[in-house]
């Protein structure tokens, strides 16, 4: 794969003298002690772009609408008109494109650091321990980065016979030959779960740091996983094992959750898994910044269906995540309201959440007709975010889902999730017209439509023509 050869190129180089330059280092040369492995694993951590699912999701699906006006300059336009390519580009974060570079990179840059992880020698304990952990986290990045592929550019709802992703197990040593075929949906999901299952053995629960993998991040992630393959029994129980470990934010402290720029690296919170955005990453890695030009210019604004869908007056995260003066704004991650400002769009990317975990077993609970514990668990994360919230009453499953649905859209909104979970029901993207200036064509994006699925990147099928295309590219 492009992403993949172009690393290992870097990586693999081989020299015709004894004199190595001072800026390179052959792999094993790289990892001769814990800490060499410890570095590169905050590398791994620190190749992660999380803004880019969240964007795609936020653009394709019904929870954003374009800027207008001079200021915007026709940012995503291709995303949110359903006419991305498979080569398109977009010059703030080369579209859906970015994903599957990204991630590849990731899961490339693991498997280099697991290869030489066991060579590394280790004298005490704690290195031991500490070797142990690292190679827990290594395989939870992996397995999730695959994930994460997996739901961008497989078809859903999850058919284990369907064309998946390549899953890379190991670092492309030969990347001049390497010419990997796309694993089946069932076979990747399996892989993922071994490395999971894996990574959930070898993380210690006094390992406690959010902003790395920990136990129960790693739970956390088998959670999501299970709902996508529809284990709706695994899904439930994992998710149990999450809420009972890092108990919901109570609304007292829910805004704070957000405002904090850098949350203490421990579990004091619902943030399971965080990504770090500082000052010296910002322009890569956060998210703010997608959506709102430093100079203040709206690039893409909360749809009203989406500002529409909450209690405004009761709902704590309204003004929270949004700000409606003088305009509709994103505010989940920083926003500018007005010029000169401070703001520099610098917070935590909250990967994996509690609330999340409570509505992955409320929906979970839903499927296996527990009507009565889905209302429980809506009703749980609703009370601490709505003042005055009523019990919901289920009549049939279906409607449970649906309600789960609703209060998905309204917590996890612009974290990464919309557009993926209409998507692994197979249900319609559908806009208000309002949102979409009118134009009708755009208020409605069926399953059946070939746009509805991401293409896979056209550089990748030049690189590997092994990668086949998804349909309609």
């Amino acid at each position: 794969m492009l992403s993949v050869s172009v690393v290992a190129i870097m990586a693999s180089c081989k020299k015709e003298v004894d004199l190595q330059p001072t800026d390179f280092a052959p792999l094993e040369r790289t990892f001769r002690t814990v800490n060499d492995l410890n570095s590169g694993t905050l590398g791994v951590y620190g190749t992660w772009l999380q803004r880019r699912p969240i964007y795609t999701s936020a653009i394709i699906s019904d929870e954003a609408r374009q800027g207008s006006g001079t200021e915007y300059r026709g940012v995503g336009a291709n995303l949110f008109r359903w006419e991305h390519t498979s080569d398109a580009q977009d010059f703030r974060d080369a579209e859906n494109a970015g994903i599957w570079t990204n991630m590849y990179a990731v899961i490339d840059r693991a498997n280099r650091v697991l290869a030489f992880l066991d060579a590394v020698p280790a004298s005490t304990q704690a290195d031991m321990d500490t070797k142990q952990r690292l190679r827990g986290e290594l395989l939870a990045l992996r397995g999730f980065a695959h994930f994460e592929l997996l739901r961008n550019y497989a078809r859903f709802p999850y058919d284990p016979s369907a064309p998946g992703v390549p899953y890379q197990s190991e670092y492309a040593k030969d990347p001049a030959n390497y010419r990997p075929t796309r694993n089946t949906s069932g076979d990747v999901m399996n892989k993922i779960e071994a490395d999971l299952s894996a990574a959930r053995g070898l993380i210690p629960t006094s390992f406690t740091d959010i902003s790395r993998v920990t136990r129960n991040g790693v739970v956390a992630m088998q959670a999501r996983v299970a709902v996508y393959a529809r284990n709706w029994d695994s899904a439930a129980a994992r998710a149990t094992v999450v809420i009972n470990a890092q108990p919901l934010t109570p609304r007292a402290s829910y805004a704070a959750l957000w405002t904090t720029r850098n949350l203490a690296a421990n579990q004091s919170t619902e943030v399971i898994w965080k990504l770090n955005v500082t000052a010296t990453n910002v322009t890569s890695a956060a998210v703010g910044n997608m959506f709102q030009d430093a100079s203040g210019a709206v690039q893409f604004a909360p749809s009203q269906k989406l500002l529409g869908s909450y209690d405004q007056t009761n709902d704590i995260r309204f003004p929270t995540f949004y700000r409606t003066a003088p305009r509709d704004l994103i505010a989940k991650y920083g926003a500018i309201t007005s010029l000169p400002t401070t703001e520099n769009f610098t917070y935590d990317i909250k990967v994996l959440r509690t609330s999340e975990m409570y509505l992955i077993r409320a929906e979970a609970r839903a499927e296996l007709n527990d009507l009565i514990g889905a209302a429980a668990d809506i009703f749980a994360l609703r009370s601490q975010r709505i003042t005055g919230a009523l019990l919901p009453v289920y009549t049939s499953k279906q409607v449970a889902i649906d309600d789960v649905y609703l209060e998905r859209y309204r917590e996890l909104s612009f974290e990464g999730h919309r557009y993926y979970d209409l998507k692994r029901r197979g249900l319609p993207i559908q806009r208000n017209l309002e949102d979409v200036n009118n134009v009708a064509s755009l208020t409605q994006l069926d399953p059946s439509n070939p746009r509805y699925l991401l293409p896979i990147p056209q550089q990748e099928i030049f690189a590997n023509p092994n990668v086949t295309q998804n349909p309609g590219y």
